[in-house]
C-alpha cells in the first residue's frame, strides 16, 4: 500500500533507511558510464576516465528513501567540471566550470508514472542557506544512457538516473542536505524527500 503523497521521507547518513517489507532492493548504480559516446565494448578514453574518476571521488555511501511508490537513492553530490557536460554554446557563459551536482538513481516501484523534475530539487548549504539548481543546461548526449538532466517521466517498474547541478555556492560552502519534491501522475500534491549528508 502506498503512503500518503504529502508524507515526508528522510534519508540520513547517520541513520540509514531500510527498505520496507515487500519492496525490492534496487541494484547499486554505477555512474562510470556518465560520459559522452562511451562504447561499452571498448575501454574508456582518458577524458572519459577523468570524468568517471571525478564522479567516483565525490560519491558517498548511498542514501535511499523508499516510499512504497518509489525508491530514490542519492548516490552523491560531487563537484564536477560541467563544461564537459553542458551544451557547447554555454561554455563561454560559465563563470566557473565546477559545480556540485546531485546524482540520483530513481526506481518507480508503484503503479503510476512519476514526474521527476530537477527544478523541484533544492539544496541546503553548510552555511544553512537554501540554494536552488543551477540554470546551466546539461546536454543529455554527454550524460550516458539512462541519464536525465532536467525532467523525466518514469514509468511503473522502471528506473532513471538524474543529475542536477547546484547553483554556484559561496567560497568554502558545501552541500549538507538535498530536498526534492516528487509528483505522481494523476495525483494531487507531492511527496517530499530529504537527504542529510
Amino acid at each position: 500500500m502506498d503512503r500518503p503523497v504529502d508524507q515526508l521521507d528522510v534519508a540520513d547518513r547517520q541513520a540509514p533507511t531500510t527498505p520496507q517489507t515487500g519492496t525490492s532492493i534496487s541494484k547499486p548504480v554505477s555512474w562510470r558510464d556518465l560520459s559522452a559516446n562511451i562504447n561499452h565494448t571498448t575501454e574508456l578514453t582518458a577524458a572519459d576516465q577523468r570524468l568517471a574518476d571525478q564522479i567516483q571521488d565525490g560519491l558517498i555511501e548511498p542514501l535511499t528513501t523508499d516510499t512504497g511508490a518509489l525508491s530514490a537513492t542519492l548516490i552523491g553530490v560531487p563537484q564536477l567540471k560541467v563544461d564537459d557536460l553542458v551544451y557547447p554554446h554555454q561554455c563561454d557563459r560559465l563563470e566557473e566550470s565546477t559545480r556540485f551536482c546531485a546524482l540520483f538513481d530513481v526506481e518507480n516501484t508503484g503503479n503510476v508514472p512519476i514526474n521527476w523534475t530537477s527544478t523541484q530539487t533544492k539544496f541546503i548549504g553548510t552555511d544553512d542557506y537554501t540554494y536552488k539548481r543551477s540554470y546551466v543546461s546539461l546536454d543529455p548526449a554527454n550524460l550516458g544512457p539512462g541519464c536525465h538532466p532536467s525532467h523525466v517521466e518514469i514509468e511503473p517498474k522502471c528506473r532513471a538516473r538524474i543529475i542536477t547541478p547546484v547553483e554556484k555556492l559561496p567560497s568554502g560552502v558545501g552541500v549538507s542536505q538535498v530536498v526534492h519534491r516528487v509528483r505522481f501522475h494523476g495525483q494531487r500534491g507531492s511527496q517530499r524527500l530529504a537527504y542529510s549528508l
